[in-house]
């Protein structure tokens, strides 16, 4: 097949899961990238694998309200123009996935040709109550002028002839929300890369992800404080982006618990982070997927993980994993229990299921038949 992907992620799982795609499906197919100036273009760069890379430039105010008002005025005709320009290029389909300004991108309504919508989340700001604790006066001072992307968003997903989301839980508040019956294909994780490496534990417990109340880190943080000070471990959190690093380190510092912030970290340094922690905690609000759950459990790392979202759908019968309910009291426990190695299992066994049913190879087999089947 001939693809234009598009997209304006900026650095996220999203952007990471995109990457493995188009690594695989590069050997096959031919890969044209059709993508904005705001995209973050230096993360996990597509380059080496694609055909063609075109870059349209859009260079909107970075301060309120020009910020907000480019994306109702300028950015729908840089997608118009982006998708007449796919139109040229006499593409099978195209495979769209999220702006990180409207979520699903204005160019799902000018394609001409089929297009298969890769949806990780809808806008989940006017759909949730969203905790913050930063900047709480301008976000809402701004949200009446920012709501129009709510119906933005679902007007452009809309126009995508197939939907397609991680899991099925993230399908039915997608099918929900923009009225559609998505199709659910489970991501994958690399495990020549993440990998069990047999190193000294430290005494540590990480969690990843953006500096967002989202991710539960402060839930988290809050949970190791219930823990005896004798054996209370090291909290890592490895990530980049988001408002609340700064609340992250007080609330620690609050709570007496030591706290190492890792940012832009390289991979390999990442699958080092997850062999040397003693567990993984994962706390992140209704999180649709959860791909570090993944790669966490492929090092042969304990996870312990709330119950809800995704989560129940990576985890289920995984050795090595426990499921608590969003309780500080009881998050708290079963940290303790694997701290003293009472509720550890065989991380082999966590490692093959991992290898067995979470390749990007099944991921992409699957994307390639939902591709084939709608495409002309």
């Amino acid at each position: 097949m001939k693809i234009a992907l598009i997209h304006n992620l900026k650095k996220g799982g999203q952007h990471r899961a995109l990457y493995e795609e188009i690594k695989i499906l590069s050997k096959k197919h031919v890969i044209d990238i059709y993508t904005l100036s705001t995209s973050d273009n230096s993360y996990f760069p597509f380059k080496d694998y694609v055909h063609k890379e075109v870059i349209l430039k859009f260079d909107p105010p970075s301060h309120f309200p020009g910020s907000v008002i480019s994306i109702y005025a300028s950015l729908p005709f840089i997608y118009k123009e982006m998708a007449e320009e796919v139109e040229k290029g006499k593409y099978d389909i195209a495979y769209v996935n999220p702006d990180y300004l409207t979520q699903s991108p204005y160019i799902l309504r000018y394609l001409k040709i089929p297009s298969l919508y890769h949806c990780a989340e809808v806008k989940r700001e006017f759909y949730e109550n969203i905790p913050r604790k930063s900047k709480i006066f301008n976000y809402y001072i701004t949200l009446p002028f920012r709501l129009p992307i709510k119906w933005i968003d679902k007007r452009n997903a809309q126009n995508a002839l197939k939907i397609m989301v991680n899991s099925r839980f993230s399908k039915s508040v997608v099918d929900s929300v923009y009225h559609t019956q998505a199709i659910v294909n489970h991501l994958g994780v690399d495990t020549d890369i993440f990998k069990n490496l047999s190193l000294p534990k430290k005494n540590q417990v990480l969690s990843v992800g953006t500096f967002s109340l989202l991710k539960g880190h402060d839930f988290i943080i809050r949970s190791l404080s219930l823990l005896p000070k004798e054996v209370r471990p090291k909290l890592v959190i490895v990530g980049q982006g988001g408002l609340e690093k700064n609340y992250l380190l007080n609330l620690a510092k609050s709570l007496s618990v030591d706290i190492e912030i890792k940012e832009d970290i390289k991979e390999d340094e990442l699958v080092r982070v997850y062999n040397e922690s003693k567990a993984y905690l994962f706390a992140s609000l209704k999180e649709p997927f959860g791909l570090t759950l993944l790669e966490a459990s492929a090092c042969g790392t304990p996870v312990v993980s709330v119950n809800e979202g995704g989560a129940s759908e990576i985890l289920k019968n995984m050795p090595n994993a426990i499921f608590v309910k969003r309780d500080e009291k009881d998050f708290s426990e079963i940290i303790l229990s694997i701290l003293k190695e009472i509720h550890q299992k065989d991380s082999k066994k966590q490692i093959e299921k991992v290898v067995s049913e979470w390749s990007w190879k099944s991921h992409i087999e699957r994307l390639e038949g939902i591709m084939k089947g709608i495409k002309i």
